[in-house]
């Protein structure tokens, strides 16, 4: 279990790496910032807010409900001003995927 849980924060980092990059390269698009911290709060989350003394409903909610403004922000810029591309919506998408994938394997552990 130890395993996956480190095969999804080096995912995080990865895309957290690729949100960092955009952002230090156009700082005034907020799609990017958006990316940047959709990819950071999960990751932080699940290296240190880990375990069962933590409410997991309220981690899910904030994590989904983030990611779910930063993919609208991220189209909503890319449609509207063009100030970032459209592909910069895929980063919060795969932080949403192993949000997912983080939090199957780890209720799978808790029971």
């Amino acid at each position: 279990m130890q395993k996956i849980q480190r095969i999804l924060q080096v995912g995080w980092g990865t895309l957290l790496t690729i949100a960092l990059a955009g952002f230090y390269q156009s700082p005034g698009a907020v799609a990017w910032l958006l990316a940047t911290v959709s990819c950071l709060s999960p990751m932080l989350i699940s290296i240190f807010l880990n375990g069962e003394q933590w409410d997991r409903a309220f981690f899910a909610i904030a994590v989904i409900s983030l990611i779910i403004v930063a993919i609208a922000v991220s189209l909503g810029q890319w449609a509207v001003l063009g100030a970032s591309p459209a592909w910069v919506a895929t980063l919060p998408v795969g932080s949403l995927i192993l949000w997912i994938v983080h939090e199957r394997t780890s209720t799978t552990k808790r029971q």
